[in-house]
């Protein structure tokens, strides 16, 4: 076991390290640009649309920079990256439009949807089918330790206004130094066969659907609870501790409802995991608002339904497929994912301004009870369905995460995290 942890840290720990402070400055980067829209007086459509350009931008990232990666390789891209989303966050409390937002955002989000496929790619075509799965695990486990820890940053002065800002920046540019120095071997990547969107549809239509669901419902939670307890006088801290316990929530869920689908349906798992979010949901309405020991246990199983529905919804699709399909299967549901990411913002903000906080987890909850019917019915419809075996990990990316493992060293152009 030592050896094979020593291995892991030679061949990917700076790969590992970078990307997790890259999550460090993620974990609380959307929550104070969630904040500082509503206390600077944007109209809502205006909140919304700020919002929702940073998953327009992951979306686009996800759906071009794999060729780009084919050209210039690993480290020249995450350079690439990390400047550019270091200076774009640079800019944002310099040009503090609405419009001028939305154009940092979609700049954010584009280029943390690249540094995301470089490390993951990275990860991938250096690990082996011996030491995949805890390649993976250790990745998994650092990075969404420090996505939850990065929460409570936002607790840190921030008296003129742009500190925490810069302090995100600096952590962009501090993830460069590993990647840049390491003296491990990038892999040779190569391109992977395609499946085009109506295929997929037709061979896993409730992946489709769950993915486009986890989009949806992840994007309006992380992005407007922190907009919405901005305009009620909440505290940072108090803010910070409900998103991060959501977060922890998600971590949480991953192993059990992981082996859980393994050994049953993923289509009944993954309608099982809806039921319980949109059950979590309906509390959340009733109750206050607010980070009390009655919200914060709701809060940690919500955010533990939500973040499971979209890996299971992939290993759902990776069953249906075939063996050399698989990466271009997850491209395929993280552009779902990111366009119905990129709604869930505007279509929240217009509920919240019209039914606040309430509306918006009754809007998710009825968003959850639709994809419980729809795999309800495919479950009673079709018969289940496995390819074969294949290793791999997925976290939702509506909290900003993805990771899938093909068995093949290849170019997972699908494979992208962030926030």
């Amino acid at each position: 076991m030592r050896r094979l942890f020593s291995g892991i840290i030679v061949s990917v720990g700076a790969t590992i390290l970078g990307i997790s402070v890259v999550q460090l400055a993620n974990g609380y980067l959307s929550t104070l640009v969630s904040m500082s829209a509503a206390g600077a007086g944007f109209r809502p459509l205006a909140v919304g649309l700020v919002l929702a350009s940073y998953f327009g931008g992951y979306t686009l990232g996800a759906a071009t920079l794999g060729p780009l990666l084919l050209r210039v390789g690993h480290i020249r891209l995450f350079a690439a990256l990390a400047g550019l989303v270091a200076a774009s966050i640079a800019l944002q409390p310099v040009f503090t439009s609405a419009p001028a937002w939305v154009a940092i955002r979609l700049m954010t989000g584009f280029g943390c949807a690249g540094l995301f496929i470089t490390a993951e790619s990275w990860l991938s075509g250096s690990a082996t089918s011996q030491n995949r799965g805890t390649v993976f695990a250790f990745y998994m486990v650092a990075t969404n330790l420090a996505f939850g820890a990065g929460q409570f940053l936002i607790n840190l002065p921030a008296p003129r206004g742009f500190e925490l800002f810069s302090i995100a920046a600096a952590l962009f540019c501090l993830a460069l130094i590993p990647v840049s120095l390491t003296r491990a071997t990038a892999p040779t990547v190569t391109r992977s066969p395609r499946l085009g969107l109506r295929a997929l549809r037709r061979l896993a239509p409730v992946a489709v659907a769950g993915c486009a669901a986890a989009g949806l419902m992840g994007s309006t939670f992380y992005a407007l609870i922190p907009a919405y307890a901005q305009t009620q006088g909440i505290p940072a801290s108090a803010v910070s501790a409900y998103v991060a316990t959501a977060i922890f929530g998600g971590l949480a869920f991953q192993i059990p409802v992981g082996r859980l689908s393994d050994n049953l349906d993923r289509r009944l798992v993954a309608g099982g995991v809806a039921l319980g979010f949109c059950g979590c949901a309906v509390a959340l309405a009733l109750l206050p608002f607010g980070v009390s020991w009655a919200v914060l246990p709701v809060t940690f199983l919500l955010g533990g339904f939500m973040s499971t529905i979209y890996p299971v919804c992939v290993a759902h699709a990776n069953d249906r497929v075939a063996p050399e399909q698989v990466v271009s299967t997850s491209g395929s549901l993280i552009l779902i994912n990111g366009i119905a990411s990129f709604l869930g913002p505007i279509l929240g903000t217009a509920i919240m301004g019209r039914a606040g906080v309430a509306g918006v987890f009754l809007y998710v909850a009825g968003v959850a009870a639709l994809f419980v019917a729809v795999a309800l019915w495919r479950f009673l419809l079709v018969p289940r369905s496995r390819w074969k075996e294949r290793s791999f990990v997925a976290v939702d990316p509506g909290m900003g995460q993805l990771a899938h493992v093909a068995d093949e060293t290849e170019l997972p152009l699908g494979v992208v995290r962030g926030t």
